[in-house]
């Protein structure tokens, strides 16, 4: 069969001519597939039948003077593949994109839900306890500079913080990460 006869059966495939389009389709399904495959993204060539039944869709779509205008009806398959295949790669691209977002969104969601229920934990401390632990923590003081902003003794700002890590520690059923001795060394 020449170019011309595949030409030919895109128009009569075009026209409703369904053993035309069995044809086209054994003819060139697995050489498109095998295309399609090369041309999308590692990952997705999976894709790959779906760009080929959507290339036929295309064609059946097309308005009758692009079919018959058509010269080479084998290069016109492939490059319609080709475009295909790129739009669809594309489009798993930015679907993969929303939904990496979707998933750091998510993941976000969660650090606030973690954040607000450790803000609470922390303000539900007596107030000295959540001074030390403050200071300590978001100030970055020594228990030597805690001592002296507070005017404290040094014992009473290592009882205070020990007494507030463990607060946090059963208000929120977990360890945190943070050695109870460091609140108390200085």
């Amino acid at each position: 069969m020449g170019r011309d006869d595949v030409q030919v059966l895109l128009m009569r495939m075009h026209r409703g001519d369904e053993r035309a389009a069995e044809m086209l389709w054994a003819r060139f399904a697995a050489r498109l597939t095998a295309y399609a495959r090369v041309l999308l993204p590692s990952g997705h060539q999976h894709a790959a039948e779906d760009v080929v039944q959507g290339v036929f869709v295309k064609v059946l779509g097309m308005r009758r003077g692009q079919v018959r205008g058509v010269r080479d009806g084998t290069a016109f398959l492939f490059r319609v593949t080709r475009n295909e295949a790129i739009n669809a790669g594309r489009g798993e691209l930015r679907e993969q994109a929303r939904r990496r977002a979707g998933e750091e969104r998510a993941a976000s969601v969660l650090e606030c839900d973690e954040v607000r229920r450790m803000l609470g934990a922390i303000e539900g401390l007596v107030y000295e306890q959540r001074e030390v632990l403050l200071l300590r923590y978001i100030g970055g003081l020594t228990i030597g500079q805690v001592s002296e902003a507070l005017g404290v003794k040094h014992g009473t700002v290592a009882s205070r913080g020990r007494l507030g890590m463990e607060r946090l520690r059963e208000e929120l059923g977990v360890e945190l990460g943070i050695d109870a001795n460091e609140v108390c060394d200085g």
